[in-house]
């Protein structure tokens, strides 16, 4: 099988507003850095056009500010689960500017599975490699990716 390779903007443009996405990773190591920044210039554009656009964040843990900070920033978040570190989601959580739920990060794979969460539209992993066959070797992004990938539709 044959994988197309996409820009990180090309990738962007798959998320939509209100939709879940689920990234792989446990702790910034592992997050995918390149996609959620677009994401986040895609928010700034539709919020200057007065539309909406947020979106739901899964992660394995915490992310970092090119994640967490950029998304915030771009007023793109509604939800965010189960662990965050950025001091700029902090504020925007402490001002009720979108929702946080503060879990064991144990759990979040079982929540999301259960439907606890809600659904999972996009699955973004940082991989090193895609074989052929479909097989995708992750970098430090263990955490939740299988998960994510196994739930998400794209």
């Amino acid at each position: 099988m044959n994988y197309p390779i996409i820009t990180a903007a090309e990738a962007a443009t798959y998320i939509k507003d209100g939709y879940g996405v689920g990234i792989s990773g446990f702790t910034l190591s592992g997050t995918p850095k390149t996609v959620l920044p677009e994401v986040a210039k895609i928010a700034e554009e539709e919020h200057a056009a007065g539309k909406p656009f947020k979106i739901n964040l899964y992660t394995g843990a915490s992310t970092g500010d090119a994640i967490d900070g950029a998304l915030t920033r771009a007023k793109a978040l509604n939800f965010r689960a189960p662990f965050l570190s950025n001091p700029t989601v902090r504020t925007a959580v402490n001002n009720k500017e979108l929702t946080y739920t503060d879990l064991h990060l144990s759990l979040m794979a079982q929540d999301l599975r259960y439907g606890f969460m809600g659904k999972v539209d996009v699955a973004i992993l940082e991989a090193i490699d895609i074989t052929p066959d479909g097989k995708v070797y992750l970098t430090t992004a263990g955490g939740i990716g299988q998960t994510v990938a196994n739930l998400a539709d794209k």
